[in-house]
């Protein structure tokens, strides 16, 4: 299914969910940190070959939550893939979003989301030619994806929480020497609320 569609789809769900009964505090501020995973043509291209495997992530995000179980979000999010395996010809990936979209309340103790990011996707690898032995830098073009995600609220103590959850996320970007790079990934992470 085209990922648009998936986004879509997601966010037409969420509207004939069930409105959250017991709300916590509309403000929230979430720091998040966990794992993800490449899925699908993490690379394509001159960037084709080798293996990428699973990433530290790690992030905030700023979440209102209105009464009617709706609320917009914002946050930040960085991925740091390490490729060391024969034919990757870089060896280090760091995917840096920034993303913004709707969030749901279900049933009080769960949370849906759809959202777009802007991205972009920096690269260290090894020079040839007058560069030989150089370990190099390049970034790439600021562009845009989508995401959705889903995910469970844990109340502890005071206006403290824990919200474990689970993100897919697409953004094609591109190099400006070396051509178009794709990214999906599923993200798994936990985050630690504090309401306001």
């Amino acid at each position: 299914m085209n990922p648009l569609r998936l986004a879509l789809a997601a966010f037409a769900g969420l509207a004939v969910a069930p409105v959250a009964s017991g709300q916590d505090a509309p403000l929230a501020i979430e720091a998040r940190g966990g794992a993800v995973l490449p899925v699908a043509a993490f690379r394509t291209g001159p960037d084709a070959g080798g293996e990428i495997t699973r990433a530290p992530s790690f992030g905030a995000h700023f979440i209102y939550r209105g009464p009617s179980g709706w609320g917009p979000y914002m946050g930040f999010s960085q991925h740091r893939f390490d490729c060391v395996a024969d034919g990757c010809p870089g060896e280090k990936y760091v995917a840096t979003t920034w993303d913004i979209g709707m969030e749901r309340i279900l049933a009080g103790h769960a949370w849906a989301r759809a959202g777009v990011l802007f991205g972009r996707l920096e690269r260290d690898f090894h020079g040839t030619g007058a560069d030989s032995g150089r370990l190099l830098h390049r970034a790439s073009s600021l562009s845009l994806g989508a995401e959705v995600g889903i995910g469970l609220r844990v109340d502890l103590r005071g206006r403290m929480g824990l919200s474990p959850g689970l993100c897919y996320g697409w953004l094609n970007t591109r190099f400006r020497d070396d051509g178009l790079v794709r990214m999906r990934w599923v993200a798994g992470d936990l985050g630690i609320a504090l309401g306001f």
